[in-house]
């Protein structure tokens, strides 16, 4: 049975925390805080790593930024990453999860393909990192980057990603906000499992795939089907008028190796997402809530 190092799985994780269920009834997977096993300390790596045999790593952590500048976040990740990289040697594989920011989000992403990367160097500490891991694994033997651009689910920071953040707005029948309209591409979490689960059990063509829908759709199409799932009239108002740039991928190369992808919905989604909500409606504070933007 495979053995897996999940990181980012702990209680204030997002994407690892989501993919630890499904992973665990296929392989045996491995989930340690932050506490447990200090990415950022090479031989605690190398010996977790050797202890529990593992052979395939899922990278999902990265440093909170929150409680640090940007810049001690790109140095904190880089130094996992690369601690990572440095014990690939000894592992069949290395996933972790890039970031639409590689491509520079200065400039417009429409439809981007992984051969774009490169047109520009990214001028932020987040896409430059992603950017410097990107390259990197497309050096690699083993190293895969699934490049996410949206993506959306339980466990996220509802106080500031978008559609969980209206999602709790309209439970509460709170006007919700959109800080500029623009075509993103957003994967729901759930459609996560089934892509990692392939590049495990496969020999993938590429180090680099933009993992994404392929569907663009508008922040207020989005907040629409928030209202439409919630049976609300609310208000719905845009901090700036017009257009941003938009942030969407083409995801073809992914397709054509992996086959149709079998996605939600963006209503089957936010559906799930919402009835989610209402579960645990009490741990949303409404003076909170009804102060985010």
């Amino acid at each position: 049975m495979r053995r897996i190092l999940l990181t980012g799985a702990g209680p204030r994780g997002f994407v690892g925390r989501n993919l630890a269920p499904a992973l665990g009834e296929r392989y045996e997977v491995f989930t340690p805080s932050s506490r447990e096993l200090d990415l950022c300390d090479y031989d605690r790596v190398a010996r977790y790593l050797e202890m529990h045999h593992v052979d395939t790593v899922i990278h999902g952590a990265l440093q909170s930024v929150l409680h640090t500048g940007p810049e001690d976040v790109m140095l904190h990740d880089l130094q996992m990453f690369y601690n990572l990289e440095k014990l690939s040697a000894g592992l069949e594989k290395v996933l972790y999860f890039g970031s639409g920011a590689e491509f520079d989000k200065r400039f417009p992403m429409e439809n981007i393909r992984e051969e774009d990367l490169g047109r520009s160097v990214p001028a932020e500490y987040y896409g430059l990192e992603k950017y410097i891991m990107a390259l990197r694994a497309r050096e690699s033997r083993n190293i895969y980057n699934l490049r996410l651009f949206g993506i959306f689910g339980k466990y996220e920071h509802w106080q500031s990603k978008f559609i969980s953040n209206l999602c709790c707005k309209a439970m509460y029948g709170l006007p919700l906000s959109i800080r500029q309209d623009c075509m993103f591409d957003y994967l729901y979490v759930e459609d996560l499992a089934p892509i990692v689960i392939w590049f495990l059990e496969h020999e993938p063509g590429h180090h680099d795939y933009n993992v994404c829908t392929g569907r663009p759709v508008s922040l207020r199409e989005i907040a629409d089907a928030v209202l439409e799932v919630s049976g609300k009239t609310l208000p719905v108002a845009a901090a700036k008028e017009g257009w941003n740039l938009p942030y969407t991928a083409d995801n073809s190369r992914l397709a054509a190796e992996l086959g149709p992808l079998e996605l939600h919905s963006l209503k089957d989604a936010v559906t799930e997402l919402y009835a989610y909500y209402q579960t645990c409606k009490a741990e949303i504070p409404y003076d909170e809530l009804k102060e985010t933007r």
